[in-house]
């Protein structure tokens, strides 16, 4: 019984001090209102957050170990014999003078025993609400976020219901502790100067005998014997207590450092692509007029033709093309001409046909008359273009999410782009000059259709691409007819846009995950960033809403995040197709049907976090991300 004494407030404090070092974070970050945009108080510093809950749950840990060390060994001392209230009284013995209390020894010989009594009853409800406070400081939290996350309660409701009852608690139990300590003091101060310490000796010796010999000068008596079972279940009592205090918090803990990190696989930065459709910017002078008779449905499906030039089978959820094109660009694309190279357009237009072999001859003849031009003619006309309905089945299925769609087919686009490169250098070989400059402005205004349009970052590279062809060629063509100056002039003004678009760019955009997170909602409604780029991080960004910080975890975006939500829906959406689209973006890593709780993470957060697999919860989004593993 001796390695007992006093051990219940070894075990209450330092329960405290993991409470408080695992909880007060958490409640912080849940009560801070954060922007929609914001990592969190710790924003990527997520190993900070990690590392302070991690060392709290530790200590909390080491805490319910003593707890159930303490109950097994209450258990073995009742088994010997020992009442239930002795064992207790031990416990909680933090002065080491309970024994001289019960009896009224030493100075406790100056109360009563109803006197006594009380200080006894004083310190066991003292200690076991201080007790009750540090674990309900944690159990309570773990139990508001559960609530909090099904729509029970608020910001505050979290902090009320947390702190609420474990202040309420703890300034009682103090403040009875406290009573009880001046009724002793001064006891003890009237003992000291009425008799000394000349008592001290003989009273101990006293009370080496034993308890249960004293009888009725024990006050409270050592209480019932032989309860060791009631010890072990306590020790029961003390695992499940962890658990329910260890499960929910710990949850919370985790999915704190998920939004960071999610954010820093998930949310690169494609700012380069925009900085090369700056540099392309020089060339919108050669863009064609447009004309109204071009419907954007009619341009979309010319897009999705030419990417099935030479065959091809639509991948799933990919509309097969109107206009079927059996035979290829070219003889041999991947032999003529050179997919590699970047100067393949340029190339192409400067090398005169008698310095080509045969073959080349009669493989750019073949592109120059391909019927698949037409498509190019329209789509140089659109003012507008429905890429999605044009290129993906609609409606989409509940199950689709943004990142399932195919992919536009770059490679098919590139070799589209020199056959027409190839068409005005036969054009220009035969003499029909302006054929050939309006041939290249055709290619340099679809480049730019889906520079400006296209809904994805593969689109804008396209159009990037196509422009750049479109580009050397011209250069190339000037030479070539003689108009050195304005050959230099065009690579001039090329260099210039270029430079001046890397030049914007150094030191002023964001490239941390921070500045990056905290810029995307105006790159979404800026109508100056590419589209592409902006349907991108809409899609993204709103696939990270649910876990993009602890709060929006518990509660959800918020109404600032609706309201974005809906100025992007205006920014964004301007044809038919693009409906739909927005309406997939929105649908997160989800789509919009439900994810089933598969893998120990996501269920272990569904715990505390909910979902039973709605959309727009993060426990949802880990398990979407695990299955797509």
């Amino acid at each position: 019984m001796e390695k007992l004494q006093g051990l219940l407030w070894r075990a209450t404090l330092i329960n405290w001090a993991g409470s408080v070092i695992l909880v007060l974070p958490l409640l912080w970050a849940l009560a801070v209102e954060q922007p929609f945009y914001s990592l969190g108080p710790f924003e990527e510093n997520w190993q900070v957050g990690m590392g302070i809950a991690l060392l709290g749950g530790i200590i909390i840990l080491f805490s319910f170990g003593i707890f159930f060390g303490l109950m097994r060994a209450s258990a073995r001392a009742a088994d010997d014999g020992y009442g239930t209230l002795t064992i207790l009284e031990v416990l909680t013995d933090k002065h080491r003078d309970t024994g001289f209390l019960i009896q009224g020894k030493r100075h406790f010989g100056l109360l009563d025993a109803n006197r006594r009594m009380a200080v006894v009853s004083a310190r066991l409800r003292g200690a076991g609400l201080v007790l009750a406070a540090a674990l309900w400081f944690v159990i309570g939290f773990g139990l508001a976020v559960t609530l909090a996350a099904r729509g029970f309660l608020t910001p505050s409701g979290i902090w009320l219901m947390t702190v609420g009852p474990t202040g309420f608690m703890l300034a009682i139990g103090l403040g009875i502790l406290g009573m009880s300590s001046i009724k002793v003091h001064e006891v003890r101060s009237g003992w000291d100067a009425q008799e000394g310490s000349g008592r001290v000796q003989s009273e101990a010796l006293a009370w080496t005998e034993r308890l249960d010999q004293s009888g009725d000068a024990v006050v409270l008596g050592s209480g019932p014997k032989g309860e060791g079972n009631r010890f072990r279940l306590g020790a029961t009592v003390v695992v499940l207590l962890f658990l329910a205090a260890s499960v929910p918090t710990m949850t919370v803990a985790v999915t704190a450092s998920i939004g960071p990190i999610l954010a820093e696989i998930a949310v690169p930065a494609f700012l380069s692509v925009q900085e090369m459709a700056g540099g392309a910017e020089a060339l919108r002078l050669y863009v064609a007029e447009p004309d109204p008779s071009t419907t954007p449905a009619g341009a979309g499906r010319a897009l999705q033709n030419i990417g099935f030039v030479g065959g091809g089978d639509p991948e799933p959820w990919e509309l097969a093309p109107q206009n079927l094109y059996e035979e290829g660009w070219f003889p041999d694309p991947v032999v003529f001409p050179d997919p590699f190279s970047e100067s393949t357009a340029f190339e192409l237009m400067s090398v005169p046909f008698s310095e080509r072999s045969p073959e080349d001859q009669a493989a750019m003849q073949q592109a120059a008359q391909h019927p698949a031009h037409a498509e190019f003619h329209l789509l140089s006309s659109a003012a507008l273009v429905d890429v999605v309905r044009g290129r993906w089945v609609v409606p989409f299925p509940d199950s689709l999410t943004f990142e399932d769609l195919p992919w536009p087919r770059f490679q098919a686009f590139r070799t589209a782009g020199l056959a027409q490169v190839a068409k005005a250098a036969v054009e220009a070989e035969n003499g029909q000059l302006g054929d050939a400059e309006h041939t290249l402005r055709e290619l340099i205004s679809t480049g730019f259709l889906l520079i400006d349009q296209g809904p994805t970052l593969i689109d804008n590279l396209m159009g990037v691409v196509l422009t750049d062809m479109g580009g050397d060629a011209l250069e190339a063509y000037y030479a070539r007819i003689g108009e050195d100056e304005r050959a230099e002039a065009l690579e001039w003004a090329r260099e210039g846009a270029a430079a001046a678009a890397s030049r914007s760019r150094a030191g002023t955009l964001p490239e941390d995950i921070h500045s990056l997170l905290q810029g995307v909602p105006d790159l979404v409604l800026t109508e100056g960033a590419l589209r592409g780029l902006r349907w991108e991080y809409f899609a993204t960004f709103n696939m990270l809403a649910p876990c993009i910080n602890l709060h929006k975890m518990v509660f959800g975006p918020d109404e600032t995040y609706d309201d974005w939500r809906l100025d992007a829906r205006d920014a964004l959406v301007r044809v038919r197709g693009e409906r739909d689209l927005f309406e997939l973006a929105e649908g997160g890593a989800l789509g919009a049907g439900e994810q089933e709780m598969q893998g120990f993470l996501p269920r272990f957060l569904s715990l505390t976090l909910g979902s039973g697999g709605a959309p727009g919860s993060c426990a949802s989004l880990i398990a979407s991300l695990q299955s797509g593993d």
